[in-house]
């Protein structure tokens, strides 16, 4: 029975008992043909990328990463036609800031954000109020609906914690160096982090697209921030929320702060978890 020896993997043109001229001239045609392609091979590398293609990757990139910032920030622009809406909607908000600062009401303003973010998102993914919508609306409908009013979430909740970082400015005495050093240390961690992991699970599940729709998108990761952090987006991916309040020195805003990230924790144990656990068996 034939087998495989150390040196079976190479081609020999040495004589073999039995072997005609003929066979060893055929034996020798085929190992220079052998040696021939595998020269060719080494002298022609696979083509590499040309200066266009280089050009659009870059592009393309820059894309992903502005639509991941808008998304971020409350807009989604694979909306469609939601857009119409959309973009006035998030102008409202605006205009309800500056009234609030103009009036006096930064606190109520912040207040109501912390209302709207945290007890809105876990009435829609933590009651049937998900499966109403869609059953009335159908499910293309109804997730763009949904989309659009998580971004309005997101977005207000960041005003709420500018807002809140504008009232009772100055009760923080920090040294400049250090105050600056903690904002943009946090920054640079915090939002860095939080891009990262949104970079690499996408935006469907940084807007809970599988709590809304009840069903998995996709499986568990153990790339990027996640290699090392369980929670990436609600730990380490929120301390830039502590930055409004460290640059107006304001104790209030930290105080806010800090509640908003014991209250995305909240939502994670009483919501979350308990999707994951029934959606995702094997994480």
């Amino acid at each position: 029975m034939p087998c495989a020896t150390p040196s079976s993997g190479r081609c020999s043109t040495a004589a073999k008992p039995g072997a005609t001229p003929a066979a060893r001239g055929e034996a020798l045609c085929r190992a220079s043909g052998a040696a021939m392609v595998r020269r060719a091979a080494l002298q022609h590398p696979l083509p590499r990328q040309t200066v266009p293609e280089s050009a659009m990757n870059i592009l393309k990139t820059l894309w992903k990463a502005t639509d991941i910032f808008l998304a971020m920030s409350g807009l989604r622009l694979d909306a469609g036609r939601f857009l119409m809406a959309w973009i006035p909607l998030l102008g409202a908000c605006v205009c309800l800031i500056y009234q609030a600062e103009r009036h006096g009401c930064l606190v109520e303003f912040a207040i109501a954000s912390w209302v709207f973010y945290y007890v809105g998102i876990s009435l829609i993914l933590g009651t049937r109020i998900k499966r109403v919508m869609l059953e009335k609306l159908g499910e293309n409908n109804a997730t763009k609906l949904y989309d659009m009013i998580c971004g309005l979430m997101f977005f207000n909740i960041g005003s709420g914690m500018g807002a809140a970082a504008l009232h009772a400015m100055g009760t923080i005495d920090l040294p400049p160096a250090q105050q600056w050093g903690l904002f943009w240390l946090l920054t640079v961690v915090g939002l860095g982090v939080k891009f990262w992991a949104t970079w690499i699970v996408g935006v469907n599940t940084y807007y809970f697209r599988d709590l809304f729709l009840e069903k998995s998108h996709g499986e568990f990761t153990a790339r990027g921030p996640y290699k090392w952090l369980a929670n990436p987006m609600y730990g380490v991916g929120n301390l830039h929320s502590y930055c409004p309040a460290l640059l107006t020195g304001s104790l209030f805003g930290l105080w806010f702060a800090l509640g908003c990230h014991l209250s995305i924790y909240a939502f994670y144990f009483f919501v979350e978890r308990p999707f994951i656990r029934r959606t995702y068996q094997h994480a």
